[in-house]
């Protein structure tokens, strides 16, 4: 596949988060599907996600605004590629009566031709990514089928960056919850150096100041680790 070579690579390796992601996997997208077409190619692509806010990538402002303007029209490419058979193309817009809302700002934006491809992630995961030409009959069917070539491709690829994400995130929930705990715990020592009391009755103390100023356990242990003489001890751990 042209311009797919080191795809899925550039998605993990070459990129320092989700948005960094999406933000090459557009553009490695334009540039693939520039060179099949043979003329030049604009990008965007939205992901939706439980419980999280849609994403939205592309190679520039028009695309962008294309893709989140479906959000509140309701229809076009992404939309139709995510809600039906993966696929929707559209090679003269100035012609095609589909997308009634969404066509007129299509044709403002300049462009004559739209692709939009489904994406295969997993459950609970879906996204789809637009192409958009100048030109018309910009995406006959040989296009299209090197395209959805492509899109498989990049849907691996995506798959792997959004389980590396997940398990980032993990990893950092984890590491801040042990800080957290850390923190109490030595807090809770202070306390029952001070006051001769037990664990139990330590907790107790730091539960009440919680509850009675409304902010985190971690926070109160924090702050009597803070009034110390030599100051607060280092809790953090080591990645």
């Amino acid at each position: 596949m042209v311009g797919a070579n080191g795809l899925i690579p550039d998605l993990v390796t070459g990129s320092t988060d989700l948005t960094d992601s999406l933000e090459t996997l557009v553009h490695l997208a334009a540039a693939a599907l520039s060179q099949l077409a043979g003329v030049p190619i604009e990008c965007a692509l939205v992901l939706n996600r439980v419980k999280r806010a849609r994403a939205t990538a592309g190679t520039g402002t028009r695309p962008v605004s294309l893709a989140r303007l479906e959000g509140e029209v309701g229809e076009g490419p992404l939309t139709e590629a995510l809600t039906g058979t993966g696929t929707a193309a559209m090679n003269h817009v100035d012609s095609d009566f589909r997308w009634a809302r969404y066509r007129p700002y299509l044709q403002d934006a300049g462009f004559a031709s739209v692709l939009g491809l489904r994406l295969s992630l997993d459950e609970g995961t879906e996204a789809a990514i637009a192409f958009f030409a100048a030109s018309s009959q910009a995406f006959p069917l040989p296009v299209i089928a090197e395209a959805r070539s492509f899109t498989d491709l990049a849907s691996r690829g995506l798959r792997l960056a959004l389980e590396l994400q997940s398990a980032s995130t993990r990893a950092s929930d984890l590491q801040s919850a042990l800080e957290s705990r850390t923190s109490i715990d030595i807090a809770c020592g202070v306390i029952m150096a001070q006051n001769r009391c037990s664990y139990n009755d330590a907790i107790a103390i730091i539960s009440k100041a919680s509850s009675h100023r409304n902010i985190k356990l971690r926070k109160v242990a924090e702050g009597i680790l803070a009034s110390l003489p030599g100051g607060a001890p280092d809790t953090h751990f080591e990645h």
